[in-house]
């Protein structure tokens, strides 16, 4: 029953993270009201992995791997998306700034010997294009200086590097529920 409910409950808990830093945003600093957010998630999270009795890492090398994941892909992205917000940049313009981590990604794949086809340049210019239209109205430039768009970049990096690293060096089955789970593996 948990593990079925997985899905559901990342899809709301990610989807609500932009309303809830919303509201907790001006009355906190950006690192403070992430280190909050972190120890909720992790405390939640680690009641959760225990109740579906998940699987855990097994050697310090995976420890590693997930460790340089988390810190590229939620501290560094996440931390530089809010000081860049909170230093004034439009939330719409930092969005749409992170959001060319998939064409920067395919960029990065292609002139590394990677194929990414025609199909896949039009469908990420498709997705570059619906970002685009989604955050039009909110598009305001803000306050755009040196170090909020310094901070907006380097979550754009870090976002990149991060999903990058994460495809080279962690299994997709290093955390997770027991392997007699069917709708685990269905989710990878």
């Amino acid at each position: 029953m948990l593990v079925r409910s997985m899905p559901l409950v990342f899809v709301v808990i990610w989807a609500t993270g932009f309303v809830v830093a919303r509201y907790g945003m001006p009355h906190s600093p950006p690192m403070k009201f992430l280190a909050v957010r972190y120890a909720l998630s992790v405390g939640c999270f680690g009641i959760w992995a225990v109740a579906a009795r998940a699987t855990w890492p097994r050697d310090a090398r995976s420890w590693l791997h997930l460790s340089v994941t988390g810190m590229l892909m939620h501290a560094i992205y996440l931390g530089g998306v809010w000081a860049a917000v909170k230093m004034g940049m439009g939330a719409g313009l930092t969005a749409l700034l992170v959001g060319l981590q998939p064409v920067l990604t395919a960029i990065w794949l292609s002139r590394r010997g990677g194929s990414v086809t025609r199909a896949q340049w039009v469908g990420l210019v498709l997705g570059l294009l619906g970002l685009l239209l989604v955050v039009w109205a909110k598009l305001g430039f803000g306050e755009v200086g040196p170090a909020s768009l310094g901070c907006a970049l380097t979550a754009l990096l870090a976002i990149t590097m991060g999903t990058l690293y994460q495809k080279r060096f962690v299994a997709p089955a290093m955390f997770g529920p027991p392997a007699s789970s069917n709708c685990w593996r269905r989710l990878w």
